[in-house]
């Protein structure tokens, strides 16, 4: 920076920098212990000093990367997904045009659970379902080490009171791990996939005996800034996972919980070597 001011200013007109010129003068070093300007140091350390900032770089992205966005190739597991409020039954236009087309023109304007792995979080982009309890299915984009989930919502200064009783608030997240995981440690809490509501006319991936474990039990609060909050994973696995069921135990009060955004973060397990 000083060499810059003095390129352009001829003498530099920060006291910073004559000072700077003062301590590295020759003069200077010749009355200290130091045989060398101290910029050297820094020069001589900068190749380590790099390579360790790009791995914590890399570490910082990997760990940020959302698993659970729908442009990133998560999806919904209908199957194991509460149903969306208000729903209507279809009707026998709109079955034949999902059997012809694969598209119901009846559900055009609803919004489905896979808005919640979208970024948007405008007032009535969410996904409602009746009473305070449900629970969501996700596939994530790829095999994870989860170290965080992240839950957005609305800005409550644009909602009305009616809207922000409809925010969830006591949530779970249970994760599928393979049997030989799950036999590392009997002491899991663990629910069958079946003990989950299951809906039979959509699809359901999950071989039979498949088994959840419960990884992490937090609050939303919605009234807390700010809307994004974060919840870290203390639980602890030696294998990753890629499918993952967001449980809502509780909201704030209303006749319907709306989710917004959820977001799944941590490692992916084929991409560890970037950050060892």
């Amino acid at each position: 920076m000083c060499e810059t001011d003095r390129v352009f200013l001829s003498s530099s007109l920060n006291p910073l920098c004559q000072l700077a010129l003062v301590a590295h003068s020759s003069e200077h070093l010749l009355h200290t212990d130091l045989e060398a300007c101290p910029a050297s140091f820094l020069w001589a350390v900068k190749p380590n000093f790099i390579l360790m900032f790009g791995n914590f770089w890399k570490f910082t992205v990997a760990t940020n990367r959302n698993y659970a966005s729908l442009g990133g190739g998560a999806r919904i597991i209908r199957g194991y997904t509460s149903e969306t409020h208000d729903l209507p039954a279809p009707s026998l236009t709109g079955s034949l045009s999902r059997l012809f087309f694969g598209y119901n023109p009846q559900y055009a304007n609803v919004q489905g659970a896979g808005i919640i792995l979208e970024e948007d979080t405008g007032v009535g982009e969410c996904w409602c379902i009746s009473g305070a309890v449900g629970h969501v299915a996700i596939q994530l984009s790829g095999t994870v080490f989860i170290s965080h989930l992240s839950v957005d919502y609305a800005a409550p200064r644009l909602l009305s009171e009616e809207e922000i009783a409809s925010a969830p608030q006591n949530m779970s997240i249970w994760i599928l791990l393979p049997p030989s995981a799950i036999k590392q440690d009997p002491n899991f809490n663990m629910r069958p996939a079946k003990g989950f509501e299951f809906r039979a006319d959509q699809d359901a991936d999950f071989p039979s005996g498949s088994q959840f474990v419960h990884a992490l039990e937090f609050q939303y609060d919605v009234r807390k800034p700010p809307t994004r909050q974060i919840f870290p994973f203390r639980f602890r696995t030696l294998s990753p996972t890629q499918t993952v069921i967001v449980e809502i135990k509780s909201n704030e009060g209303g006749a319907t919980t709306c989710l917004y955004w959820l977001g799944i973060h941590g490692r992916r397990a084929d991409h560890i070597s970037l950050v060892s």
